[in-house]
């Protein structure tokens, strides 16, 4: 894939050439930013070659060209004459910028905008691509980004979903352990899961499938990881609603690293 666009609402500085404003500054500029908990895309281009960078409140996530992951050194060796750009994000588009850096193009069945209905059924979570237009998407609508041409062929790009059941649990009960000892839970969890168990059942107080004691989370075996995964995310962003905590109230740094962050959906509750 090519370097793909990104939302420019918020652009800090667009084309900028490194001849007028050098390396060095751009380094520290991008330095003090981050002290600042910025979040964002930077992208570099000289002739066919590029390279972007990505940071999440203030953590960089890395930088990777059409070849791989690169470190900024290199890519300041690489492109020593490049061309600049500085795009403020949204944290979930930063996200998905990142952590669908490597996927593999999946063509949609159809043409836009009838597969809208398609991405909203599936509460697409990723980019879709459509010649030069290309939107980011988060639970099956459109975060930002530019929409096809009306009876265009689209293609998605998807972070990898982490199945694996073992992964999923343990940051699950890391995310809720860390939110208790900030903010005890437990009662909060039960009224809310009562209210979602219609569209969860796995969530139903009564049924004790899935529940919360002294902020350990407690999953019963037969609770499958596609039912799990959407009835975690309800009650948690239900939870830190009814209490009126935002994830910046807490000390997660660590656990927005790992993979299943990215997949998660919960910086929409940031």
């Amino acid at each position: 894939m090519p370097l793909l666009s990104v939302p420019q609402d918020l652009a800090v500085y667009s084309h900028l050439s490194t001849n007028h404003y050098p390396w060095t500054e751009v380094t520290v500029d991008l330095a003090a930013r981050q002290g600042q908990g910025f979040t964002g895309v930077f992208d570099a281009m000289q002739g066919q070659r590029w390279a972007r960078f990505v940071w999440v409140r203030g953590q960089m996530r890395g930088g990777f060209t059409a070849g791989g992951e690169v470190s900024w050194a290199t890519m300041m060796r690489g492109l020593p004459q490049a061309i600049i750009s500085l795009q403020e994000q949204e944290p979930v588009v930063a996200e998905i910028v990142w952590s669908c850096r490597q996927s593999k193009p999946a063509p949609l069945r159809g043409a836009w905008p009838d597969v809208q209905v398609t991405l909203e059924r599936e509460r697409f979570f990723g980019v879709l691509v459509s010649g030069t237009a290309c939107s980011y998407w988060e639970t099956g609508r459109m975060l930002g980004g530019t929409f096809p041409k009306p009876g265009a062929a689209c293609v998605t790009l998807s972070p990898p979903v982490i199945d694996d059941r073992p992964t999923l649990l343990a940051f699950w009960m890391e995310l809720i352990a860390v939110t208790h000892r900030a903010f005890p839970l437990d009662e909060t969890w039960r009224q809310v899961s009562i209210g979602l168990a219609a569209d969860h059942p796995c969530l139903d107080p009564f049924a004790q499938e899935v529940r919360v004691l002294g902020g350990v989370l407690q999953v019963d075996q037969e609770v499958g990881v596609s039912e799990l995964r959407p009835a975690l995310l309800a009650a948690y962003r239900a939870t830190l609603a009814r209490l009126g905590v935002r994830l910046a109230d807490l000390p997660i740094a660590s656990l927005r690293e790992q993979p299943v962050w990215a997949t998660a959906g919960l910086e929409v509750t940031a």
